[in-house]
């Protein structure tokens, strides 16, 4: 197999500081969570909504905790791809480079949320072609924003990630004090309308508290992501860990206390067929206010995650065009440092089911299946971590014994079993074998590839900021 490994130097310091890690972080997880899918989930379980986002994100935090212990031992360029190449071998690294394509399709989430917003409130853009333009007109916006490279990038997630904050505490604060609802009345019949368990309808999961659970998990994870940024961090060893870790209360704060407001202020019945917080907010604010809960709430907290999504993928899959398993003039970058046609085929990807016109909660179960497979990959190099790289494991900031540590894995891999589990309940017989099949040939085509050799992976991945040779 001729597949040559080179370990790559240890670059200079980046320039992203421990308050931009965390607005990257909150940013890349919120706007795919608070604001796409609160609606969706009151309808499938009622007023606890609120407990199950609280239960989502603990089971999240345990689904992404290995990677804290990761970023807190190894510097990484390239996120989980490099990650796979250096703990769990090139077949697998090259499985992962082919399958992480699919993942580009998340961007059209985003884009079509944002779009069903703006026609909750202005009627006139409430029409199929208006929303299919108005979400191919921001994807083009930051796919612009993005080629100017990631110190343009962070600066913009940086602003936006601050007033999403300020505008989803004030909705929560605002909304809790106008909670007229039982929602804490666990004995109400509205409390739990559909049951503790799971309901299915037609073979496929449409309601229940665990299935709001495992609807809401997808935005509980998202902030792992923020590894990828090893080599543009200032001190990623201490700093991409610590915005990890304080992005949980984060989302505690914001995601708990916003479904209370969503779900105390209005019936399930009032809401009608919207799938958004609109009507919640006309509810709470007066009328000057709400505009600004929605410009800088919903809005704000899906075009951050929008734009740190085309960063992070554009940096995934461009280091495995560095190394060769993609085409290197697909990594190619501007004078901005920006992988201009990486990012242009993110864009084509994400505009599609945009122009198909596919609703937020298939979108969402379709990314879902995605990233499940990819945990599987991510597996096989989390518990090499201790072995592959002793010393640096050892002196780490988060270090814990090695059985808790295999331990904590092992339930991170279970998790993402049960949303795999989920995610293909949740959509048409036909659509989850389109999807699986699609992960499996992008999958047959990296065993390929790594079986026809000319690979020289570059192993971007950094126990300290001087070369060392991990142990065997």
């Amino acid at each position: 197999m001729a597949i040559k490994v080179i370990k790559e130097p240890a670059p200079k310091p980046g320039t992203l500081g421990r308050t931009e890690l965390f607005a990257l972080a909150v940013g890349q997880v919120i706007g795919a969570g608070v604001i796409t899918l609160i609606v969706p989930a009151i309808k499938m379980t009622g007023y606890s909504a609120w407990l199950a986002y609280f239960a989502a994100i603990i089971m999240g935090f345990i689904m992404i905790l290995p990677y804290i212990f990761v970023a807190s031992t190894l510097r990484l360029g390239g996120g989980n791809y490099s990650m796979l190449c250096e703990l769990a071998g090139p077949v697998t690294s090259g499985i992962f480079a082919f399958s992480y394509l699919t993942q580009c399709l998340s961007l059209s989430l985003f884009g079509t949320a944002a779009a069903a917003y703006l026609g909750d409130i202005i009627p006139a853009l409430g029409g199929a072609i208006p929303r299919t333009m108005i979400g191919i007109s921001l994807l083009t916006f930051f796919f612009v924003v993005n080629l100017l490279g990631v110190d343009v990038m962070a600066k913009a997630q940086k602003l936006m990630t601050w007033l999403l904050i300020a505008a989803l505490v004030l909705f929560a604060i605002v909304g809790i004090f106008k909670i007229k609802l039982p929602i804490f009345n666990f004995s109400d019949p509205n409390f739990l309308i559909n049951g503790w368990g799971i309901i299915f309808n037609k073979g496929q999961i449409s309601g229940g508290f665990t299935g709001a659970v495992l609807l809401f998990v997808y935005s509980c994870q998202g902030y792992y992501m923020t590894i990828a940024y090893g080599r543009d961090a200032k001190n990623a060893k201490r700093d991409i860990p610590a915005a990890l870790l304080m992005t949980v209360p984060t989302l505690i704060i914001l995601y708990v206390g916003v479904a209370m407001a969503g779900v105390g202020v209005i019936s399930v019945k009032e809401y009608g067929s919207s799938t958004t917080l609109v009507f919640a907010a006309q509810r709470i604010f007066p009328s000057w206010l709400f505009y600004f809960f929605i410009i800088g709430g919903p809005i704000m907290a899906l075009l951050s995650t929008l734009n740190s999504s085309f960063a992070y993928n554009a940096i995934t899959i461009g280091q495995s065009c560095d190394d060769g398993w993609l085409p290197s003039t697909f990594g190619k970058k501007n004078a901005k440092g920006s992988r201009v046609f990486i990012l242009t085929f993110m864009y084509i990807l994400g505009i599609l089911p945009v122009i198909f016109g596919l609703s937020i909660t298939v979108i969402t179960n379709m990314v879902q299946i995605f990233t499940s497979f990819f945990a599987f990959l991510n597996f096989v190099a989390l518990i090499r971590l201790p072995g592959k790289y002793p010393e640096a494991w050892s002196k780490s900031r988060f270090h814990v014994s090695n059985g808790l540590y295999y331990v904590i894995c092992v339930l991170s891999l279970a998790g993402a079993i049960v949303v795999f589990w989920k995610s293909c309940l949740s959509m048409t017989p036909a659509l989850a074998i389109a999807n699986v099949a699609a992960l499996l040939i992008m999958a047959a085509i990296g065993v390929w590839r790594a079986k026809r050799g000319n690979i020289e992976i570059h192993t971007s991945v950094w126990a300290d900021d001087e070369e060392k040779v991990p142990a065997e």
